[in-house]
């Protein structure tokens, strides 16, 4: 009896893109892939399960099924939510919004449709959800449900050729669903985070197994031939078939071409994580393509004697498959509170919130699979009580994990009755944007008086009274310092704007003569800016006024090449387009920022100085 070499490998590089995905997102647009590597891996391990489990007893053995899936998933959970939410009560508030109906939904496994059935607010995308990740084992959980119909379903009809087209069905109406349902631009939410639309690499998975597992029956009408004994390493079966003495030709023709192909699919995974992204790509057919290739890479890595499988046990990449669990169920919430504590730490921002982040989920999951985790997999009762014959070491260590759940228990209820229904930033944005407009009521600036038409600029540092300021919540943030840098500077900043609602707001006051002579627009954060778009505005404005762009600061797929768009506009219009290096002062400035690592404190000026630091400099240089 062989094992499934090289699957610990895959998961382990699966792991990997979704891990810097998740905390460097710019770096890597696309690591969101690495899910549909994981579905697939689940639903092909999870079927063979059942598979065996029918050929052997003639049964699916749920009552033997379902608690070995609950024992795998909810110990890890249940020391994750006390001791995260304790954290949050501990440390930083914010991320104890909306955590109550966080927690119950993740221990219902229903978090991915909690998720769409809220929405997602403004607030919710600069301050994500702590257990927002875990959508992926909601979706999981509820997998495991149905999957054993589906494969009672296939083992039913196996005397014929059309037991495979059951998954291979479903997994394509997924992918329609996805399709059809995914509006461009909008929110993905419901067609990333539902079960019926992301369900194509659980069914492919399956669709796998039975080929994998199940003799071919071609036209004989035969029962299948007997699959040998699966071995298995905790939760998920790991063993193959054993080849049996005659071989036929097609199987010999597959054995040869299956590592080729497994490292053609490897190479596309790989380039689609680098250079793709949530777009319209994805959700109508690039999802499905990755889970294609994720079967490709499966069925070519564990094929006889395939290559593939020396690349894939590479022992830190097996490593990272092997506690992949652990490490998908903390690295998240610990980088949301790495980049929470880091600014206050550190005076400089990188790379300390992905060091800290690194630091405790490599502890976190050494915790978790030590004193949970394997002790689980023999018995759930010996993780609170040692059992009789146990040794001094786990006694000690039982005494150890009964301490820190009692602590954390009492620390996440702490946190549940404590939890604040908005995050810090969105309670000061919320009174900012009314002192904001009180002030400028009280200044009789929005009141759209009309202004004499604006001369050729002398690109003379200008004063508040000749700046008109359009911008999104990071502006309105420092809209208190935009102020008192610049006194009677005329501001209009709102939460969740973007670029493509700067031409109505200039287009109002243009036809109200109140536009002033330097247009300030800080619109980066919330979407991709073109030139076409930066265009139309400079028409608008006209010639004699400038322009001022503002870049963005965010750890957004859209903010590189927003920032990049932005620095050659002003660079290719040099005599009346101003660019501020928001990101370089934010970077510079981590401490000064908000929790969020995005917005400015609102008594921080450091936003209103890079505008006049940016705008001296341009005025020096004799332009």
């Amino acid at each position: 009896m062989n094992r499934f070499v090289g699957l610990d490998g895959i998961k382990g590089l699966a792991l990997l893109a979704i891990v810097l995905y998740h905390c460097m997102q710019q770096r890597l647009p696309g690591g969101s892939y690495g899910v549909d590597v994981f579905f697939t891996v689940s639903g092909f391990l999870t079927a063979t399960s059942l598979i065996r489990s029918l050929n052997t007893t003639g049964t699916l053995n749920l009552v033997r099924f379902i608690p070995k899936r609950a024992v795998r998933l909810y110990p890890a959970l249940l020391l994750l939510i006390p001791i995260i939410v304790s954290a949050g009560w501990l440390f930083d508030h914010d991320m104890l919004v909306s955590i109550r109906d966080q927690v119950i939904t993740v221990l219902l496994g229903c978090y991915n449709w909690y998720a769409i059935g809220t929405g997602q607010s403004y607030f919710d995308q600069m301050n994500p959800q702590v257990f927002r990740h875990l959508w992926f084992i909601g979706v999981l959980m509820q997998f495991y449900v149905i999957v054993p119909f589906i494969v009672w379903l296939m083992w039913r009809i196996r005397r014929t050729r059309y037991a495979s087209l059951v998954p291979v069905s479903l997994a394509a109406a997924s992918g329609l669903a996805m399709g059809l349902m995914y509006t461009p631009k909008g929110d993905p939410t419901r067609v990333y985070f539902g079960t019926d639309t992301h369900g194509m690499g659980l069914m492919l998975g399956v669709a796998l197994a039975w080929w994998v597992t199940v003799a071919p029956l071609g036209n004989t009408g035969q029962e299948p031939e007997p699959t040998p004994r699966i071995i298995s390493s905790g939760d998920f079966p790991v063993a193959r078939e054993t080849p049996t003495p005659h071989v036929p030709a097609w199987r010999r023709l597959w054995d040869a071409a299956a590592p080729s192909m497994a490292f053609i699919s490897l190479i596309a995974l790989v380039s689609m994580t680098v250079v793709g992204r949530q777009d319209a790509f994805a959700f109508r057919g690039g999802i499905m393509l990755s889970s294609l290739l994720s079967v490709l890479l499966i069925a070519g890595t564990i094929a006889d004697d395939s290559w593939m499988q020396s690349l894939m046990v590479f022992k830190p990449l097996a490593a990272l498959g092997r506690y992949s669990y652990g490490i998908y169920l903390w690295h998240w919430p610990l980088w949301i509170l790495s980049t929470a504590l880091a600014p206050k730490l550190f005076r400089s921002a990188a790379p300390w919130p992905l060091a800290m982040a690194a630091l405790l989920t490599v502890a976190m999951v050494t915790l978790s699979w030590q004193m949970v985790e394997k002790p689980a997999a023999l018995s759930p009762l010996s993780i609170v009580l040692p059992p009789r014959a146990c040794g001094r070491r786990r006694a000690v260590q039982v005494i150890v994990f009964d301490l820190i759940a009692a602590l954390s228990l009492v620390g996440c209820v702490q946190g549940i009755v404590h939890a604040p229904a908005k995050t810090a930033m969105q309670i000061q944005l919320e009174q900012q944007a009314a002192q904001l407009e009180r002030l400028q009521k009280t200044e009789h600036v929005l009141l759209r008086r009309n202004v004499p038409a604006p001369p050729k600029p002398t690109h003379t540092m200008p004063t508040g009274d000749r700046i008109t300021a359009i911008g999104d919540s990071v502006m309105l943030a420092s809209s208190q310092g935009l102020s008192a840098v610049f006194p009677g500077i005329q501001i209009d900043a709102s939460v969740s704007r973007s670029i493509m609602a700067a031409p109505e707001l200039i287009d109002d006051d243009l036809a109200a003569g109140s536009l002033r002579q330097w247009v300030l627009v800080g619109l980066a954060t919330n979407s991709q800016i073109s030139a076409d778009q930066l265009d139309r505005i400079l028409a608008m404005i006209g010639r004699d006024r400038v322009l001022v762009l503002v870049n963005a600061h965010a750890d957004r797929a859209w903010v590189p090449p927003t920032n990049q768009t932005l620095a050659d506009y002003a660079a290719a219009h040099p005599s009346n387009v101003v660019l501020v290096d928001w990101d370089a002062t934010a970077n510079a400035n981590a401490q000064m920022l908000g929790s969020d690592g995005i917005h400015p404190s609102m008594d921080s000026d450091i936003y209103a100085k890079a505008v006049k630091q940016a705008i001296e400099q341009w005025v020096a240089s004799g332009r």
